[in-house]
């Protein structure tokens, strides 16, 4: 089916967040390291993987080490170089055309403080029926993490439903969506900055990246391990392009306790946001 509005907002979410804790909380650490063979190949791709997940690929945060390229065997190796087909930063993985187990596969880069996630699962399933894996705190592990585990410090985006207003004669709508996020932080420390820095976002607006727009292709890689997130939203902000954040509270949960994630703190953060558009046209 193609991409509609719900969707293309849903994952301009993960851009703009991102952005913004990068951003305003400086929300990452620089690290260097080997990679390790994942022993599942994916799309007939050799897939080699960091001990972490996810990595900064926003070109416009400063200070960020950026995965444009690995080491292999000391020397540097840009995407499309030595059979490097991909870099995917979501997953901490590269995608090799072929076998490399015999070299030595490293790369300089920067651990994100939370991992972001598109998610539909209920908060019951998400803070008391899950268990995750923190993020390591030392760049030794010696494998790579799989692709289908999910670690914390993290946040869960979900689109909690919304409506259509009428607005204007001639068939404009206010459209009204209501979405939460579900923050597992690991100190109350970065509980309180994560909820501080989208709690003073009220009243801005989030840019819409439409599919076409996408930096990514079809292995969910990045062809040169980063994009410009400001390149993405050039002439969006107040526009129809653009969804203006009518409110955002933040909330604990209080006496938080987890018997399968003892170390976790949450907490909610939910946005209202609105769009005027013509939804028949």
């Amino acid at each position: 089916m193609k991409a509609q509005l719900d969707n293309i907002l849903m994952s301009s979410m993960i851009y703009w967040m991102d952005n913004c804790l990068l951003q305003k909380g400086e929300a990452y650490t620089n690290f260097s390291s080997q990679f390790y063979p994942i022993k599942n190949i994916y799309n007939n791709l050799y897939t080699y993987g960091l001990p972490f997940k996810q990595i900064v690929s926003d070109s416009t945060i400063t200070g960020a080490n950026l995965l444009s390229g690995v080491y292999i065997n000391n020397t540097f190796i840009n995407v499309g170089q030595s059979g490097l087909s991909g870099i995917n930063p979501n997953q901490g993985q590269i995608y090799f055309g072929i076998d490399q187990s015999s070299n030595q596969i490293s790369g300089k880069y920067a651990v994100k403080d939370f991992n972001l996630y598109l998610t539909s699962e209920s908060e019951q399933e998400i803070l008391f029926e899950t268990q995750y894996k923190i993020r390591p705190k030392t760049n030794q592990n010696i494998t790579g993490l799989a692709p289908n585990s999910v670690t914390y410090p993290a946040v869960f985006i979900k689109n909690n439903g919304g409506f259509n207003r009428p607005f204007a004669f001639g068939g404009e709508d206010q459209t009204e969506i209501d979405i939460r996020a579900i923050v597992l932080a690991d100190t109350t420390y970065n509980l309180d900055a994560i909820m501080s820095i989208f709690r003073d976002k009220a009243r801005t607006h989030i840019p819409l990246v439409n599919i076409s727009e996408s930096p990514y292709n079809s292995l969910n890689s990045l062809n040169n391990g980063y994009y410009n997130y400001n390149s993405l939203c050039t002439g969006k902000i107040g526009t129809i392009n653009s969804f203006f954040i009518e409110s955002i509270s933040v909330s604990k949960i209080a006496n938080f306790d987890n018997k399968l994630n003892p170390d976790v703190f949450a907490g909610f953060i939910d946005f209202t946001i609105t769009n005027i558009r013509y939804p028949r046209a």
